[in-house]
């Protein structure tokens, strides 16, 4: 496991922002859960009581990336599809984005979002091509979804982010760099908190801490920590990540630490593209196909 996060870090980047609470709907929702017989009607009924949250479910669940064949028209319908977890999983990401977008429609919010979605898609759909189970599969998923919800805070405190950032990538200087030098704060380590205040799992929560700052994850002693974040990592580069935020060329990051990462991962460079007809068929534009 990768060490522990600084806490003297997390005081510093909490400095001006408020790490939003669980709602109250997943609250409900988790209790239900954990019933020794949950009611899925009960679920559904919690779902439903927010229309827009429900409305932004069933589109997610009808997307490409659970390749239906058939629209699922309600609530009851997908529970019963995706079952009890997945649901559970996929309802906090859609809460996450109407929590912290807070009715804010801006092009870079948007964009946001739209990339936290790709990059989810991508992530849990590597993980299924490399046939690592359901659990992980939706730990990546989870994991693409919530690990930039930090700049969804800097963002709302600081407009001009998107422009700042741009500048500093295109100038070779590491995000975190940037972030620390202009904002006092870090998207990490505010992802980090929101993943403790929403009860994700710890492997996730670690990685969102230091998912960039390889470094770190890459000397962990623990494999899932290691793979979950290679899978983050190249979930990223072959969706464009970083010039879809912030309209650069290259992916340093991917650049520096592609190979160690494809090494985790027992992949090679001549198999990514193959990797992206995948994602491809399965509704993900990627590196290969735009």
């Amino acid at each position: 496991m990768v060490k522990p996060i600084d806490m003297s870090m997390v005081e510093n980047a909490l400095a001006g922002f408020t790490i939003p609470p669980q709602p109250e709907v997943l609250i409900r929702i988790k209790q239900e859960i954990e019933l020794e017989d949950p009611d899925i009607n009960t679920i559904a009924a919690l779902i439903n009581m927010d229309v827009g949250i429900a409305g932004f479910t069933l589109k997610v669940v009808n997307s490409a990336y659970f390749g239906l064949r058939r629209k699922i028209s309600s609530i009851e319908h997908a529970c019963k599809f995706l079952g009890l977890n997945r649901v559970i999983k996929l309802v906090s990401s859609v809460v996450l984005r109407f929590t912290l977008s807070d009715g804010r429609a801006d092009p870079f919010t948007l964009k946001l979002w739209n990339s936290a979605m790709n990059v989810g898609s991508a992530a849990m759909l590597i993980a299924q091509q490399l046939r690592l189970g359901s659990d992980c599969a939706d730990d990546c998923y989870t994991l693409g979804l919530f690990h930039n919800a930090g700049i969804s805070l800097i963002h709302a405190q600081y407009p001009d982010y998107a422009k700042v950032l741009k500048v500093g990538l295109t100038n070779q200087i590491a995000l975190a760099e940037i972030e620390q030098r202009f904002f006092l704060t870090s998207h990490q380590t505010l992802g980090f908190l929101i993943a403790q205040a929403w009860g994700l799992a710890a492997e996730i929560g670690n990685v969102i801490a230091y998912h960039h700052q390889c470094e770190h994850i890459l000397n962990s002693t623990d494999l899932y920590e290691k793979r979950l974040f290679a899978i983050l990592k190249l979930a990223e580069y072959l969706t464009g990540e970083e010039g879809t935020l912030f309209d650069v060329t290259q992916d340093q990051e991917w650049q520096q630490y592609g190979e160690a990462l494809l090494d985790i991962l027992e992949l090679d460079e001549m198999q990514l593209p193959d990797l992206g007809d995948y994602l491809l068929q399965n509704g993900v534009e990627n590196h290969f196909h735009r």
